[in-house]
């Protein structure tokens, strides 16, 4: 598997699990503490890191990930299980079509092959900075517009709290 260098963890892969965090809770209409989110991504971004580590079938890791992932949302934003496990699910979606979208753009402008950029730990991470500022921008937009994927009636757990809000 994949060896991530430690440079990449710290600058890649941490800030797009802050990312990755931040906006699968604002479309699942969680509220955003950044007090739990930075940790809960150092850890998911740290279970990244040990699991290309192991001796696994590429494609495991990313299942491995949404699960890591929906665990500390659970844990740490004390959502329920099929909330915590959208959340992780919608970040990891948005960032794989962030991915597929831009990373054959940028390889042809690079003139490099995803093998060479991976080999080098500069252009490991220089490869990243236009998903994470497309990211970064999608989050902001939603946050800002407080764009959610809940329909607020999802909210209430029984009709007549419903009734009581309209």
């Amino acid at each position: 598997m994949d060896k991530m260098p430690l440079i990449a963890l710290i600058f890649q892969s941490i800030p797009e699990s802050i990312l990755i965090l931040t906006l699968g809770l604002t479309l699942m209409g969680v509220e955003i503490k950044w007090q739990r989110i930075i940790p809960a991504a150092v850890i998911s971004s740290l279970c990244s890191y040990f699991v290309r580590e192991l001796p696994i079938p590429y494609g495991v890791h990313t299942l491995i990930g949404i699960i890591a992932i929906a665990v500390l949302v659970h844990i740490f934003f004390k959502t329920s299980i099929p909330i915590a496990i959208c959340v992780a699910m919608i970040g990891i979606v948005i960032l794989a079509t962030v991915e597929m979208l831009l990373c054959p753009l940028l390889l042809f402008l690079m003139g490099k092959t995803i093998t060479e950029i991976w080999e080098s730990k500069t252009l490991r991470i220089l490869l990243a900075i236009p998903e994470l500022i497309v990211l970064a921008l999608i989050t902001f937009w939603c946050i800002r517009k407080k764009f959610t994927l809940r329909s607020p009636r999802f909210y209430f757990s029984n009709r007549t709290r419903d009734r009581e809000s309209d």
